[in-house]
């Protein structure tokens, strides 16, 4: 083939190539979001039900006739408060106050009914409850989903040291009635 050819059949690919080309399809539309469960129907206090293993101190026998002081009972109370200080090793920016109680897991301060901890909904019907437990170097999450008055879901500790996570059990919450 000679120049004069060689650079006509490049002009004629450019050309075809040019005429041929056009603008990418537009994206798909992306699907709504699935609604995030409203703040104030989760809000209350729940009892509260584990499967989680048994961290509990051993008691000490009463002598005589005295009577074992009894187990705390579990609770979570979900409050419709924005933290004043959020949880840096939260995952969400929308934190709201809780409190929970889950002996052997949670430590209360004295003159308190539970410990401190953050909630935030998450899209679906789906809430995390997120606690420092007062022992051990990791984070525990009660990661559930909200259907009527009960939230039901799995128990998740995530280690500090390595960020694994692993499922430590299950809980099931049922909410008081006012």
């Amino acid at each position: 083939m000679s120049r004069p050819t060689l650079r006509a059949g490049t002009a004629l690919m450019a050309v075809l190539f040019t005429a041929c080309s056009h603008a990418p399809p537009p994206p798909p539309p992306v699907p709504p979001a699935a609604p995030v469960v409203a703040p104030h129907e989760a809000t209350g206090t729940y009892d509260l039900t584990t499967t989680l293993p048994n961290r509990q101190p051993p008691q000490p026998r009463p002598r005589g006739r005295g009577r074992q002081a009894p187990v705390p009972a579990a609770t979570l109370e979900l409050a419709y408060r924005p933290l004043a200080a959020p949880d840096a090793t939260a995952a969400s920016s929308t934190q709201l106050s809780a409190t929970l109680n889950l002996p052997g897991y949670t430590r209360a301060p004295r003159g308190r009914t539970g410990q401190a901890a953050v909630w935030w909904p998450l899209p679906g019907d789906s809430v995390i409850v997120h606690f420092q437990p007062p022992q051990g170097k990791g984070t525990m999450d009660m990661r559930g989903a909200l259907r009527g008055d009960t939230l039901s879901g799995d128990v998740w500790y995530t280690s500090q040291e390595t960020g694994n996570a692993f499922q430590m059990g299950t809980f099931k919450a049922i909410k008081r009635k006012r």
